[in-house]
């Protein structure tokens, strides 16, 4: 099986490689990522949401590709195809050829993990990191001490994409303190070398936090139990059951506690192995699984609890690859086939999907702006130096992108979160200014009629796909915004 498996990944590798590139120089960015582009022009140590190794990371590659929706993505393309390669060096030579292949073979081809390699988000650069921080500490933990020191470094990176690389980390400090022959762990300087480098690497954050109130901690916390519900918590995990495939999906959730319950009982030598990455997919697990109990979570944010449990899948199914191989085949043909069928359905809609269960919509929605926006904008020239604002993030980020004004479009975050703009823009600054207002839908949102002393409607946009209406869009000039602290006593 090890030379099917390995031709299979080469070609399986190069296409997808083609694919990606292809859809990323075809499609517009989300909201997310023209939010996220944002960062990269006003590069800072921390964020409100996030920390800074996003802004660093698209800033890099616009540097070179220019500031659009390919520089943006690119990136993102780099590190799961740099990922995959790397995952097939650390299970060949710690384990055998198979086991490499599989692991190169189940990020790369996984449909949640492709939202990853044409997607630019902060889940990129933590999926990158964190893998490679879990494969280095076990390098070090078995065969060489001198890894830790690239192991820490990547968990400072992980830390620096997204907070949550945490929890396979508290894993693998757990798992010299539960295997008592790996107790002598403790005593070696490089192991707690690797984590002060972690923390060095993390300090600029930590600092700016500090120096902003500890913004990110008080954002975070105002977010961690918000819109959960039973209802919301089985449509994550039967989501992320379709995405990551029934055989995936349930060997990730249960075979780390079976390893982990069962410990005691094996003698199987590679037993140390083996609990070593149930820990960091147990951990990440169990803390997601409670979590999203009582919190409204995106598909891609439990990401970090599947990572070990991968390992884990591909080092057991890589001991028997001749009882396994069909599994796995028909496993990897359903993955691709989703990658595909996500692929085609973003620019031919052939399923019979509406709205927001047609997760492709979103590379539509915001179509109308490059062109109408901008043409109207040139022909109302009185309107030339008016700020455009709305009172989300989403539409700001999209107009700064793909129309760059000469003034920065802006979020006004009247009963919404805090975000950059709140940074970039505070209130007082725009009280009694004129501006355009961009909101999503036809008509004024009522609760704002009050912050304004005239309120003009100008023009309405449609984007389109394939004949239909999927949103719409209109623009107001607002005299005289009045700020919104005058009314919160009310």
């Amino acid at each position: 099986m090890d030379n099917r498996l390995f031709k299979s990944l080469k070609i399986i590798s190069v296409g997808l490689l083609f694919l990606r590139l292809g859809f990323i120089s075809t499609t517009m960015v989300v909201d997310d990522e023209a939010y996220y582009y944002l960062y990269s022009r006003h590069l800072a140590w921390g964020y409100i949401d996030h920390g800074p190794l996003i802004a660093f990371i698209i800033k890099f590659f616009t540097i070179f590709f220019g500031e659009n929706g390919f520089g943006i993505r690119v990136g993102s393309v780099m590190l799961l195809t740099s990922l995959s390669y790397f995952l097939y060096i650390f299970g060949r030579k710690y384990f055998n050829q198979t086991t490499g292949a599989i692991m190169s073979l189940t990020v790369l081809t996984n449909v949640l993990f492709h939202s990853n390699g044409v997607v630019m988000t902060p889940d990129a650069p933590l999926v990158f990191f964190s893998m490679l921080f879990i494969m280095f500490y076990y390098i070090a933990f078995f065969h060489n001490k001198a890894w830790f020191l690239p192991a820490g470094i990547c968990l400072g990176f992980g830390l620096l994409s997204k907070i949550s690389a945490l929890f396979p980390a508290l894993g693998i400090l757990l798992f010299p303190v539960l295997m008592k022959p790996y107790r002598k762990i403790l005593k070696q300087k490089y192991f707690y070398l690797s984590f002060i480098l972690a923390f060095i690497i993390l300090l600029p954050f930590i600092i700016w936090n500090f120096q902003n109130d500890w913004t990110f901690v008080r954002y975070q916390g105002a977010h961690i139990s918000k819109g959960g519900s039973i209802k919301t918590f089985l449509e994550l995990w039967a989501g992320l059951g379709i995405l990551l495939g029934p055989l995936l999906f349930a060997a990730c959730l249960f075979l780390p506690f079976k390893v982990l319950i069962n410990k005691r009982k094996s003698e199987n030598k590679a037993e140390p192995a083996h609990i070593y990455f149930a820990l960091t997919a147990a951990i990440p697990l169990i803390y997601f699984l409670i979590h999203s109990l009582f919190s409204r979570f995106e598909l891609n944010w439990p990401a970090p609890a599947f990572l070990g449990g991968i390992l884990l899948f591909a080092i057991k199914m890589g001991k028997f690859p001749d009882k396994v191989s069909k599994i796995f085949t028909i496993h990897i043909i359903y993955s691709i086939f989703l990658v595909v069928l996500v692929t085609a359905q973003t620019f031919y809609p052939l399923l019979p999907l509406k709205g927001k269960s047609d997760i492709t919509n979103r590379y539509h929605v915001f179509s109308s702006f490059p062109n109408e926006l901008r043409n109207y904008l040139t022909a109302a020239s009185k309107y030339k130096n008016h700020r455009i604002i709305a009172n989300n993030y989403q539409i700001p980020s999209m107009v700064n992108l793909y129309i760059k004004p000469e003034l920065e479009a802006t979020c006004l975050s009247i009963g919404y979160h805090e975000t950059l703009y709140s940074f970039l823009y505070p209130d007082e600054k725009l009280i009694g200014g004129h501006y355009l207002y961009l909101t999503k839908g036809e008509n004024f949102p009522t609760n704002l009629n009050r912050y304004f002393d005239e309120i003009l409607p100008l023009r309405q946009f449609k984007s389109m796909r394939k004949g239909k209406t999927i949103a719409k869009y209109s623009l107001w000039y607002v005299k005289n915004y009045r700020g919104k602290q005058v009314y919160t006593k009310f």
